[in-house]
């Protein structure tokens, strides 16, 4: 019963987590955005207060959805778990029968993984991958934290979440240079239009002035009515 229950909360706790772990989902779409520049691209542990908003809203969401469109996101949700992180899928198996709540909670927030990451490879291929591995290592380290609860004096475990988290901080730190990069590039572009905006000034406000002030045409004058009224 003992080993249950610590199961138990820890397939809760990767529900939870998951929450957090496409944190990376959001900023790649704020990437795409000049006014969500200021938000940083990798999986770091965001606020859980807006993950669980979005998963609130999401569950309200699910409620006016019929039994069979449930039951398609429920798939769609674990094949891509299936696809991209197998041991994830057989853990929410394992959830299915311990918490119906978490199970429908981890879910809700894979479907929302999926569907943000099928935007982005749409609109932005190579972020995508990007966006894609750095969720693997966040949700493959958040299991791995999950199994060590279960065994918190198993050095090999304990070893291998270590190295996950080695991985993960790896790949933040190249996609912050990667989005540094991209920053840079803006900057010059914008310094580059502006020195030409200054350039064209004269001539620009000149231009303008001929055309906002230019004298009026005279008007036509209305055809003389000849018909004598009938």
């Amino acid at each position: 019963m003992i080993f249950a229950s610590l199961q138990s909360r820890s397939l809760c706790l990767v529900a939870t987590l998951l929450g957090v772990s496409f944190a990376a989902g959001d900023s790649a779409f704020a990437q795409e955005n000049d006014s969500k520049q200021r938000r940083t691209v990798p999986v770091t542990a965001g606020p859980q207060v807006e993950s669980f908003r979005q998963l609130a809203q999401a569950a309200d969401s699910d409620s006016k959805l019929s039994k069979k469109e449930r039951q398609e996101r429920e798939q769609a949700a674990l094949d891509f778990a299936q696809e991209h992180h197998p041991a994830l899928a057989k853990l929410l198996k394992q959830l299915r029968g311990m918490d119906q709540k978490e199970y429908g909670r981890a879910i809700r927030e894979l479907n929302r993984v999926s569907e943000r990451l099928s935007m982005l490879k749409q609109r932005n291929p190579r972020l995508y991958e990007s966006q894609l591995e750095l969720w693997k290592a966040n949700s493959n380290a958040t299991l791995l934290a999950a199994r060590l609860q279960l065994s918190p004096g198993n050095d090999e475990l304990r070893q291998q979440l270590k190295e996950a988290l080695v991985h993960k901080r790896e790949l933040q730190v190249r996609l912050m240079k990667e989005e540094l990069e991209r920053a840079k590039l803006r900057v010059e572009r914008l310094e580059r239009n502006l020195e030409r905006f200054d350039e064209d000034s004269q001539v620009a406000i000149e231009r303008q002035m001929r055309q906002l002030a230019a004298p009026d045409r005279p008007m036509k004058k209305p055809l003389e009515d000849n018909t004598d009224g009938k």
